[in-house]
């Protein structure tokens, strides 16, 4: 049992193994498992971003939206003594928003006079921050059928190039110093089945997190 609530974060590209894995780990934590997007959003997710049309601003706009609403509930839960793993949070919501070329990504404005104004990376300090976030490193050749097994998306067949794989990496790495992942907890990945990787997830967050 866990001397004090968790909230974990499991952050991974497209196919990296992330959903199973979080599955997994809050089985084991006796913690409560959640979505960016919630559930109840993903019904209507697509159609909303359909119409939302092609700027990546209001894209990114709407996933932050979904961002926040999770953070007020993992805060509630924590409050109440709960476990949280979080299939999905702030840190892959900027990473592929800058990927898909979001001018809000992480530019820094500076008004002439008053205050200075956020970069959108900023934001994640109104943010319930994680105690620990899993970047799941999986190769792109595990990640490339693994999607295909299951369906590949339009979205999905964006980030299967080496040069899509390379980017999305540098945009989730770089942003590793963010205060609200928590410790970044770096998993590489090779062919293991789920529960193995869980093994080792488990394994890591003891050793980071005592």
């Amino acid at each position: 049992m866990l001397k004090r609530p968790l909230f974990i974060v499991f952050e991974g590209l497209d196919g990296s193994g992330k959903s199973t894995c979080a599955a997994l780990v809050a089985k084991r934590l006796e913690a409560e498992l959640m979505t960016t997007p919630s559930p109840d959003v993903r019904r209507y997710r697509d159609a909303l971003v359909e119409a939302l049309g092609p700027s990546q601003e209001a894209r990114q706009l709407f996933y932050l939206a979904t961002v926040f609403a999770a953070s007020e509930k993992v805060a509630a839960l924590l409050a109440e003594g709960r476990s949280v793993v979080l299939d999905r949070y702030f840190l892959s919501t900027q990473a592929y928003a800058a990927f898909r070329g979001s001018r809000l990504a992480s530019a820094v404005s500076l008004a002439p006079r008053g205050p200075a104004r956020m970069g959108i990376d900023e934001v994640q300090r109104l943010l319930t921050p994680a105690d620990a976030t899993v970047y799941l490193d999986t190769p792109l050749s595990t990640r490339v059928e693994r999607l295909r097994r299951r369906g590949a998306s339009e979205a999905d067949l964006e980030t299967i190039t080496a040069e899509a794989d390379a980017r999305l990496r540098e945009e989730h790495l770089g942003r590793a110093s963010l205060g609200v992942l928590g410790r970044l907890v770096h998993v590489q990945v090779a062919r293991e089945d789920a529960e193995t990787v869980c093994d080792r997830v488990v394994a890591a967050l003891r050793a980071h997190l005592g």
